[in-house]
């Protein structure tokens, strides 16, 4: 019975994948209380919706890209990537009013008052044109690549805003503080990267954000997620940073997550390694990858998810898959009175209380994968045996009206 079921189920299965990857989709995290977005691009932009739902301008929100001429606006793609975002109901994060890199060659050498004048400018024209901005980043690469220098993009407009100071970073105080006056309803967020694998930019990316939260001048957290910050990071690494900055009591996104792939078993094995360290955490309430089409920034590292051809790689049936199981029941109620025990378990025995209906059991390794068959528990308490190795475990409960999900150890 059971090879004949597999037969059957195991075709369909791949009817719906290879429909998945002709388009015929809803976004992955459809229903889900925390958003899984993407960048939008010309090379992006093709069948966007059927994968993502949250909108971030790759290029074209950067101040070089639109304002490259002084007084020469070019709103082209950015006003598209606005309104994919609002025809479809989608998140919108701005990308980015300040940085050090792709600013423009005009700015660089004028006086600091004429330099922040046209910094005012800029703001007050983002605002006037994208009033319904949901996540805005005021500065990008604070640590990293600061609008200090001239040459190649690099702004040297921090003097203009104040300079280091006497905090060193009285710059972005003051550029917080300006978008707080244009954009006052608007949700202001930081971005920097290498803060999950650096404990030395950590501490710095705190020191930050605990000036800004001072003045009541940040509202939201971003850190990068590229491969060249995950690859080679230890999992406990990348989780207690994370803790780090939740504790800031702001909540968190993942800003530019990308997993590098020359080969797609490669790709794979590291998008279950991470991607769960970040969608899995309370804090974190949204994860934007930079690209998922050839034409991203990192091509060459083979960072894409579906090929020339179209058809998706590997990582990305997987990520379907587990952003999936991570949202069963999720529009259900929580269990009222739930108690499961022992936890940490040692004779993998466990005793459920609480249950009010019949209600079906799963378990799942932390890659998302169902390692024991589905059982249904009748009402009240009920023994389960948890027929695994040692290790940590996702335990799904789900009625009719309820669900749970309880993380387990086994020593």
């Amino acid at each position: 019975m059971h090879k004949l079921l597999h037969q059957l189920v195991l075709p369909v299965i791949f009817l719906l994948l290879n429909a998945a990857a002709m388009g015929q989709t809803n976004p992955i995290a459809k229903g889900h209380p925390k958003f899984l977005g993407n960048i939008y691009s010309n090379a992006q932009r093709a069948g966007f919706t059927n994968y993502w739902n949250q909108v971030a301008p790759e290029n074209a929100g950067k101040w070089g890209s639109v304002e490259a001429s002084r007084d020469v606006m070019n709103w082209t793609e950015l006003d598209a990537a606005y309104k994919l975002a609002k025809d479809n109901n989608l998140p919108f994060r701005f990308h980015v009013l300040l940085w050090g890199n792709q600013q423009p060659a005009w700015i660089e050498n004028l006086p600091a008052a004429e330099q922040l004048e046209e910094i005012k400018e800029w703001f007050a024209a983002v605002a006037q044109r994208y009033p319904a901005i949901d996540l805005l980043e005021v500065v990008n690469e604070p640590i990293n690549d600061p609008p200090g220098s001239a040459g190649n993009g690099g702004g040297n407009y921090i003097n203009a805003l104040g300079g280091t100071g006497a905090s060193n970073y009285d710059w972005i105080v003051t550029s917080f503080r300006l978008a707080r006056q244009y954009f006052p309803t608007t949700k202001l967020m930081l971005n920097e990267f290498n803060i999950i694998n650096n404990t030395s930019n950590l501490n710095k990316y705190l020191q930050i954000i605990d000036l800004l939260k001072a003045e009541n001048l940040l509202d939201a957290v971003g850190f990068q997620g590229h491969a060249f910050s995950t690859k080679n990071t230890p999992a406990f690494t990348i989780t207690n940073n994370i803790n780090l900055l939740a504790a800031t009591g702001l909540p968190v996104y993942v800003t530019e997550m990308d997993i590098d792939g020359l080969n797609d078993n490669i790709q794979l094995t590291e998008y279950q390694r991470v991607f769960p360290l970040f969608w899995d955490h309370e804090a974190i309430k949204g994860v934007t990858l930079w690209g998922f089409r050839p034409g991203l920034w990192r091509d060459a590292q083979g960072a894409y998810l579906i090929t020339t051809n179209g058809t998706e790689r590997p990582a990305l049936t997987w990520l379907r898959q587990y952003v999936s199981k991570s949202a069963l029941g999720i529009k259900k109620a929580p269990i009222q009175g739930l108690a499961i025990y022992p936890n940490p378990i040692k004779n993998k025995n466990i005793t459920i209380s609480g249950l009010k209906r019949n209600t079906s059991v799963k378990v799942y390794d932390v890659l998302g994968n169902l390692v024991q068959k589905e059982q249904t528990l009748k009402p009240g308490e009920q023994e389960f045996a948890i027929n695994l190795p040692s290790g940590l475990y996702l335990l799904h409960l789900e009625s009719e009206k309820e669900q749970a999900v309880q993380k387990l150890i086994i020593e």
